[in-house]
This record gives structure tokens, C-alpha cells and sequence, in this order.
């Protein structure tokens, strides 16, 4: 047994540097602070430092330590920062365990700084791959090499548990729990927002809601969709567009550029999560390179156009209620009029049959973090918890 697992009460560091990764840490977090087994500490890693206070506060969380904002540069520069600053604080924290989530800057650094330190790592949303090592770029990349220096792995899907023992990963560390992200979607389904809280609507029978920020599509990918967009409200006056507007000035300059001037589309700044929620539930179709609406459009029954070459999210592809579109604008707006004209597709149910589970991933990632430091899953290794447990 490791020192680790000998401690009577572990310290187990949650690091959010993003927006994404505060919706998909959530649950973990308050799972972790009802159980009696651990001390759980949220750290803001200082990547979009005002961004993570906010989303925190939004969802009742608030982080125990959090680094200086990190100053823009070029990704190596950035994770350079990143991973000097997160190990500060883990030391800070007396951290046992650190749990980095997806795939940014963060939870690369995150993974770096936790084996400078010694400690062991948790990864949350493991397993996700493309078809390409590169694509997209570094998300792929990141993802790939955070599953080298985890010790648990939390996999969202099968698909996922199935790429991570492709890769040589022993069994008795993954463990199938489904997407976090579920979590916090099922809980808004239940708590809608009323209209005065939502923006603006478009002027239209028939509402997309586009999301762009992907760095594979800056530049002319961006230009690309907008053109499609704007082709499409050409041949369908039925349709308007609402588009909350990504911060990175690299995207938001440009997606105003193109569409700022038409009648029938609305920008906004970022939504939160449930007015977002509750506008993605009412639109008739989503354009977006997010991930992470690919995950959460199915459940409630909105069809997704994925604006990206490849997706690491298959399982939404199989279902049916996603297609994905090249960055071509005639290929975008042909497969925009088809899904706009197709039977909407049914919403998945939160159970253990959606591909993405059941919105109680949270809870069974907890479980596990404390058992590792019993000594549980290193002594034993027992079969992952259900997805009805």
C-alpha cells in the first residue's frame, strides 16, 4: 500500500480552469462534501480565472485555492504557467489525490504537476477519442497523454472504457460511470427557466441555436459556418439564429464580422447553464463544435448539426439525432435544411440505457475516489458500480 491510501482522510483536489470543466466537476464536488470519507478542495487554476468564480458560484461551489489569472501566450508557454501554478496550489491544499477533468490546458497541467508532486491523478471524462491523434488539436493530444499518468479513469461511455483498454490500460483502473455532465442537465430539466430570465429570441417559427469555439475551426473554419448560416436564413425565412458569442476575442470578432448585421439573428455574451439549457431544449435544431452539447442535445430531443471533421462522441451519431458535417458551407446547409425538415427525435430518458447515463456519475466517481484510498480498488479491484446504482 502507497502512503497515500494510509491516510485515514484524503484530501482530494478538484482543478477547473474552464467554464466545461466547472459544469463537469460539480457533481464530484458536492458528492465528495456529503460523504464522510474525504476532504474535498476546489482549485481555480487561473486559466479563465473570473469565468470559474462565476460558473462556481452559479452551481453553489466556491474555490478553496485559486491561482493568479494566467497571461495569454502560445500553448506551450500557457502550460508552462498552468503547471507551475497548479502544483503550487496542490502543495498548498496538502493535497493526497488531484482529479483533472476532459482535456484542456488544465487537466494537462493538472496530470503534470500531480506526477512532479508524487500524487496520484483521477481523470474524469477519460477515454474519449478520435479517429485521429491530432484532430482535434490539443484536445486530442491532451487527452491521450493524461490516460498515460492516470491511475483511475473514469470513462463516460463504453466506447470510451473500450478506447482506454485498447491502449493497454489495466481494467481494474477504469470504471464506467457516464458523463457528469448529465448530472447537471438532469437537475435543470427539472427547474427550467421562466422566460424574463431568458434573452431575446429571433423573430421565427423555428430557432438554431449556433456554438462555435473550437480552435480547429478558427480562421476560416469560423468563416466557413457563418457563411452556411447565412445561406441558410437566405432560403429559410421560417428560421432565426440565437448564437451566445464565445470570449476568445479570435472567435467573437470574427462570428460578429459575419453576422452581427442580419434581422434574424441574435448574438449574445455566454449563457449560463440552464437559460442555455432551456434554449436548447426549444430550438428545432443546434449547428456547434461543442462536445458537450452533443452530449446533452439528446436528452432533450434537439437534433445537432456537428460542425468538425471527426468527433469523439460517437454514440450521438448512433442514435441518429446528430450528423456530421465537414466544414463545407453547401454540406452544412444541406444537412441544416434536412434536420430542420426531419421528425424530431425522441429524448433520451435519464437510465441506464442512454449512452451518456443516467445524470448520477457524480455520485459514483466519489465513491471510488474514497475507495482508492481505502485501499479498495488497489487491494481488490471489484467490478465498476452500475449505472443503476
Amino acid at each position: 500500500m502507497g502512503i497515500f491510501n494510509q491516510i485515514r482522510r484524503p484530501r482530494i483536489a478538484l482543478v477547473a480552469g474552464t467554464r466545461p470543466e466547472c459544469l463537469k466537476l460539480a457533481s464530484v464536488a458536492k458528492a465528495l462534501r456529503q460523504h464522510d470519507g474525504a476532504t474535498s478542495l476546489l482549485i481555480n487554476s487561473g486559466q479563465h480565472l473570473a469565468m470559474v468564480e462565476r460558473t462556481l458560484a452559479q452551481h453553489g461551489l466556491a474555490a478553496d485555492i485559486a491561482a493568479p489569472q494566467c497571461e495569454s501566450g502560445s500553448l506551450s508557454a500557457t502550460l508552462r504557467r498552468l503547471r507551475g501554478a497548479i502544483r503550487t496550489c496542490l502543495r498548498e491544499a496538502a493535497a493526497t489525490l488531484a482529479v483533472a477533468q476532459g482535456d484542456t490546458s488544465t487537466a494537462y497541467a493538472t496530470a503534470l504537476a500531480a506526477r512532479d508532486l508524487g500524487l496520484p491523478l483521477a481523470h474524469v471524462e477519460a477515454g474519449l477519442r478520435t479517429n485521429h491523434p491530432l484532430r482535434p488539436f490539443p484536445e486530442e493530444h491532451f487527452r491521450r497523454r493524461i490516460a498515460r499518468l492516470a491511475d483511475l479513469h473514469f470513462a463516460p461511455t463504453a466506447s470510451a472504457e473500450r478506447n482506454l483498454r485498447a491502449e493497454g490500460i489495466a481494467p481494474a483502473r477504469i470504471f464506467r460511470v457516464g458523463q457528469t455532465s448529465i448530472d447537471l442537465l438532469r437537475e435543470t430539466v427539472h427547474n427550467p427557466c421562466a422566460d424574463s430570465e431568458l434573452p431575446a429570441l429571433p423573430v421565427a417559427p423555428h430557432l438554431v441555436v449556433l456554438t462555435l469555439h473550437r480552435r480547429e475551426n478558427y480562421g476560416r473554419g469560423l468563416d466557413v459556418v457563418c457563411a452556411a448560416v447565412l445561406d441558410l436564413l437566405a432560403e429559410r425565412p421560417d428560421v432565426g439564429v440565437l448564437c451566445p458569442v464565445h470570449p476568445n476575442p479570435a472567435v467573437g470578432a470574427r462570428i460578429r464580422q459575419h453576422l452581427s448585421a442580419h434581422p434574424r439573428i441574435v448574438l449574445t455574451e455566454p449563457l449560463d447553464f440552464r437559460p442555455f439549457i432551456s434554449l436548447l431544449a426549444r430550438a428545432t435544431l443546434a449547428i456547434t463544435d461543442s462536445g458537450g452539447i452533443q452530449e446533452e442535445a439528446p436528452y432533450l430531443g434537439t437534433p445537432i448539426l456537428i460542425a468538425r471533421e471527426n468527433t469523439e462522441r460517437p454514440e450521438s451519431l448512433a442514435l441518429g439525432s446528430a450528423n456530421l458535417v465537414a466544414v463545407d458551407a453547401a454540406g452544412i446547409a444541406a444537412a441544416a435544411r434536412h434536420l430542420l425538415d426531419a421528425p424530431r427525435p425522441a429524448a433520451l430518458a435519464f437510465d441506464a440505457s442512454a449512452p451518456y447515463g443516467d445524470g448520477r456519475a457524480g455520485m459514483r466517481i466519489a465513491q471510488h475516489l474514497v475507495a482508492f484510498h481505502q485501499g479498495i480498488v488497489m487491494d481488490d479491484a471489484p467490478a465498476p458500480l452500475s449505472l443503476t446504482a
